[in-house]
């Protein structure tokens, strides 16, 4: 048996790669759709804070410290599941009622081109 010596050749052995898209959001929707609303809330303490951030999780919530103990937690609707802002809202007011504490929230929609 005899063996041939072999050649390898950079050239012939390199991968084809493209970029593949697994349509979790597709760019043409999320264009069109956009973010119906953003949704922030001034939190003093962090526990409340991250509390009313395991409440938002289905909106993309997410946690910003501006001072030791000054916490703002971010969400947006629709939530990953099409959740309407409604049911956000309705999630702060009752963490708020839970809790006692009047924290500022702030809704901000985006405009609409005339």
């Amino acid at each position: 048996m005899s063996l041939r010596p072999v050649r390898w050749d950079a050239g012939e052995t390199q991968r084809k790669e493209h970029p593949v898209s697994i349509q979790a959001s597709p760019p043409a929707v999320a264009a069109d759709q956009g973010v119906v609303a953003a949704l922030e809330v001034d939190v003093s303490g962090r526990w409340d804070a991250l509390a009313l951030s395991e409440l938002l999780v289905p909106f993309h919530s997410f946690l910003v410290q501006h001072a030791p103990d000054r916490w703002v937690v971010h969400a947006r609707s629709p939530g990953c599941h099409g959740e309407p802002l409604a049911d956000a809202l309705r999630a702060v007011e009752r963490w708020r009622a839970e809790r006692g504490l009047d924290a500022p929230v702030r809704l901000e929609r985006p405009r609409r081109p005339s």
